[in-house]
């Protein structure tokens, strides 16, 4: 393994930069938009256009990459991150922040991209499961620490905005001087969400349900935590705790949607996302400390119920599919948790408005509640057609990845295999 790794290791240094950078912004962005006078809806806003962004360069990149080749690709798309950031305070107004976020969901979906197709196309099937679990991870890891990084205070916001971009720049030179052959040229994403629904109503469902919520959290936390009186550390602990039980709980849960039926899982899972959402709501009236160990141990659970939906709706959606079928379906379901993650922010900015910050979590706990309903319904009305033997076994995913990371997937190797016998 360690063998595979060593003409990747540039690579993943610079993906490591480039997180690390991307993650401090994640963080960074909402609070400053707030301290900027904007309001909880344009905060989200803002958000959403980060998520159409995501969605525009997933769609785009490969335009570019035909055009210009992998190393050439990513040290442009770098570049403008990079001098975006740097922007964002200079033009510190509603409509601008919109039009640059939206610019930066267009760059990190296409870094995504760049960075996946290159360890799918140097890797093997012997591999490519283990090569993909550690870039996963890296990129877990690398949020955390990049939101632990706003503990330097947001008091030096201008600071926070340049170390963001120095991170972003110096992932640039890693794969610049690398002396390790790009790949081919990433395929056009195709999508083809009749496929989908034929598949699993319940997958598609599920992915909105997973789009709103999440898209809720990454655009609206940090407003929810400063609302509650957070500070800095607090923020960042609450905001690393819920990507850490989203980490934790992905493989558990997954296993065990893989000896019962996914609907069960993906129910239980809601219903516990439900009710720590409801925790959210209630328990700064019981406990004057919210901002420490309570926040965190609760954000903890949270996400490992939420953070979680997408990957087991992805392999419910993928049970009985064919090796065809496999990396459309997947991007299909990736473009849907994006264009749902755009909707969902603003509605959850909506609730509030109406509820105070607590109105975040009480738009997630009915989101969650209503698809508890639908998979409850639906499990009653409809029996699962595939059953241990036909599943594809679960695989950890993360939402913060381009369609061509499920390329990498090695059951679509495998089962192209077995379709050629």
């Amino acid at each position: 393994m360690l063998n595979a790794l060593i003409p990747l290791s540039a690579l993943l240094i610079s993906n490591a930069f480039l997180i690390l950078g991307h993650g401090l912004l994640l963080t960074l962005l909402p609070i400053a938009a707030s301290e900027s006078g904007f309001s909880d809806t344009q905060v989200a806003l803002t958000g959403s256009g980060y998520f159409l962004g995501f969605v525009s360069g997933c769609l785009a990149t490969p335009y570019m990459l035909k055009r210009v080749g992998h190393i050439r690709s990513f040290a442009v798309l770098a570049t403008c991150y990079s001098v975006v950031i740097l922007v964002f305070p200079l033009l510190p107004e509603f409509y601008s922040w919109m039009l640059l976020r939206f610019l930066i969901g267009v760059m990190i979906s296409g870094l995504y991209m760049i960075i996946e197709s290159w360890l799918n196309g140097t890797s093997t099937a012997s591999n490519r499961g283990t090569i993909l679990s550690i870039y996963t991870t890296l990129n877990l890891i690398m949020v955390m620490c990049g939101q632990q990084l706003f503990n330097l205070g947001s008091e030096r916001e201008s600071m926070l905005y340049g170390l963001a971009a120095i991170f972003i720049s110096i992932a640039i030179i890693p794969v610049s001087l690398t002396r390790s052959s790009a790949p081919a040229v990433v395929k056009q994403v195709k999508l083809n969400m009749p496929k989908v629904w034929l598949h699993s109503h319940v997958a598609l469902i599920g992915a909105v349900v997973a789009g709103f919520v999440t898209g809720a959290f990454w655009a609206l936390a940090p407003i929810y935590a400063k609302d509650n009186g957070f500070d800095n550390i607090q923020l960042g602990a609450f905001l690393s705790a819920t990507v850490l039980g989203g980490a934790c709980f992905q493989v558990p849960l997954g296993k065990l949607s893989d000896r019962f039926d996914r609907r069960s899982v993906l129910m239980f899972t809601a219903l516990g996302g439900t009710m720590v959402s409801l925790v959210f709501v209630t328990l700064p009236y019981i406990v004057t400390t919210f901002g420490g160990w309570p926040a965190a141990i609760s954000a903890f659970f949270w996400g490992g119920t939420c953070m979680t939906l997408y990957a087991i709706c992805l392999a419910h959606a993928n049970d009985n599919a064919t090796a065809e079928d496999f990396v459309e379906i997947s991007s299909a379901m990736l473009i849907t948790l994006g264009l749902s993650s755009a909707i969902g922010a603003p509605i959850a900015s909506v609730a509030m408005g109406l509820l105070g910050a607590k109105g975040l979590y009480a738009f997630t706990s009915s989101c969650l509640a209503i698809f508890f309903v639908i998979v409850l319904l639906r499990r009653r009305s409809h029996i699962a057609p595939s059953t241990l033997a036909t599943k594809e076994s679960f695989r950890a995913v993360t939402d913060m990845a381009s369609p061509t990371a499920y390329e990498m997937d090695p059951r679509t190797e495998v089962d192209a295999d077995n379709v050629k016998q």
